[in-house]
């Protein structure tokens, strides 16, 4: 157990100490380095699977004959209505000022480049700012990530 814990560890520092050497967090989402790297783990995975070199119950080993069992769907549009409830209740109980200034707060502190956002953002749910609109702040100062870029 000690042996595999410390291949994982070995494993982390490398992948670590390449994004580093690379230029850091950022250099690397903007590569696509994260991106490559999960697609890579997620094939090699698979391929160990359908090879048998990996188990997984159910799947390549310890297979029954019972059929599968299917899962009904829910009811998405009453779930969409009990959750547009939820939104109007929430909405109407709030101090809408209170929200607006702890959204504005949010957007400056987006705009500084090393500026902490977690208070900032934690005073806004706590204002019951919904994550849409903390999101629809954040999308307006840095746009949307394009993986494709």
């Amino acid at each position: 157990m000690e042996e595999l814990t410390d291949k994982v560890e070995a494993e982390a520092r490398r992948l670590v100490e390449e994004v580093e050497i690379g230029g850091g967090s950022v250099k690397a989402i903007e590569r696509g380095f994260f991106q490559e790297a999960i697609a890579r783990s997620a094939y090699e995975q698979q391929r160990d699977i359908e090879a048998g070199k990996q188990v997984v119950v159910g799947v390549n080993e310890y297979v029954t004959a019972e059929p599968v069992q299917p899962i009904p769907a829910p009811d998405y549009s009453k779930l969409a209505d009990a959750q547009k409830q939820r939104l109007q209740a929430l909405r109407a109980q709030r101090a809408p000022k209170k929200v607006k200034q702890t959204l504005a707060a949010l957007d400056d502190a987006a705009r500084q480049p090393s500026a902490p956002l977690m208070e900032p953002i934690l005073d806004a749910v706590r204002a019951r700012a919904t994550l849409g609109e903390i999101s629809d702040v954040l999308r307006s100062v840095w746009g949307v990530h394009d993986a494709a870029r």
